[in-house]
């Protein structure tokens, strides 16, 4: 089976602007709460998360901060210990500067000692917190480096509609791996703003549920299905009601990789734009010339017309049966 991906694909889908309301999560996947009277310390306490989240960039500028400044607090206390280091003047500041990252990268060449008990004991406190530092940053690299990433294509739309007698919701996921994924589960949940009679406004949050949530193995292409009953959130929204509500379905993606045996996280989330009625996402497969499968990823995000029946027809009766596709 081949594989053909354009690199436009790995870019994920950007939706237009929403109109401003109470939302839940951003175009971004991004929290759309403020949350008040946090636990003081936060900060500190979820450093290794923040060091672990944060861009390559930011995180080097962090590092390279921190490194800085201490040696500049080193450097001030060999600076106030008068004759503590043999080959440097007293009041050269540079000088104990320069021993101080030395001594805290735990280099040492010689030129520079502590001659002092008082230099030799800062001088001895700072090897200990440059080998602890070093350690320290060495394993936020290394949990930078190994931590494995999904690179899951999310279809950049949702499709709605009829087969048979049923009113489906489908979307669909690629894998941009050359390895397959093991133990595949896709969880979707609808948000939505819902205000009650006295005028307040209150977040729902409801699960879709999924024909075959569950996959052993995602080698290439999947498609899931949710029917929209009676039971479903959906039952008796169209596309104007959900705009109006601030409708967004939140997709949690979890998978193994069985290179590194460990499990891969991503999430996608769908306004109510990005909701198309009566269409139905085109198949990836083609025969090549060489007797093999072809998946045609430039296929991904297209759909085919298949519009719905007008309301005026006789009503559409929804069945319990359930039934779910791979591409």
């Amino acid at each position: 089976m081949h594989l053909k991906l354009p690199e436009t694909l790995l870019h994920q889908h950007k939706t237009a602007p929403q109109t401003p309301g109470l939302s839940l999560l951003s175009q971004d996947n991004i929290l759309n709460i403020v949350t008040r009277r946090k636990t003081k310390g936060r900060l500190l306490g979820d450093m290794y998360h923040n060091c672990l989240t944060m861009g390559w960039l930011p995180f080097f500028a962090t590092m390279t901060a921190a490194y800085l400044l201490l040696n500049l607090l080193f450097s001030v206390g060999f600076y106030l210990v008068p004759h503590g280091l043999s080959n440097v003047h007293s009041g050269n500041f540079w000088g104990d500067f320069f021993f101080s990252a030395q001594t805290l990268s735990t280099v040492g060449y010689g030129y520079i000692y502590p001659q002092s008990p008082a230099a030799n004991a800062l001088a001895t406190f700072e090897m200990l917190v440059g080998v602890i530092s070093t350690a320290i940053i060495t394993g936020l690299v290394f949990a930078r480096f190994s931590r494995p990433q999904a690179r899951v294509l999310f279809s950049s739309i949702v499709t709605i509609f009829q087969e048979g007698e049923n009113l489906k919701l489908n979307f669909r996921l690629g894998n941009l791996r050359n390895t397959p994924l093991m133990n595949t589960s896709v969880e979707a949940i609808l948000a939505r703003t819902r205000c009650d009679e006295n005028g307040h406004t209150s977040l729902q949050l409801e699960i879709l549920p999924l024909v075959y949530n569950h996959f052993p193995v995602f080698p290439v292409s999947l498609s899931f299905t949710h029917h929209i009953t009676e039971s479903s959130p959906l039952h008796g929204l169209d596309k104007a009601a959900l705009e109006e509500q601030q409708a967004r379905i939140f997709l949690i993606f979890n998978a193994t990789d069985p290179v590194s045996a460990q499990d891969v996280f991503a999430h996608h989330t769908y306004m109510a734009q990005d909701m198309l009625y009566g269409a139905r996402f085109v198949s990836l497969l083609r025969a090549s010339g060489q007797g093999l499968m072809e998946v045609d990823f430039s296929l991904f995000h297209t759909t085919s017309p298949d519009p719905l029946p007008a309301r005026d027809e006789e009503p559409i009766t929804v069945t319990d049966e359930t039934s779910a596709g791979t591409d």
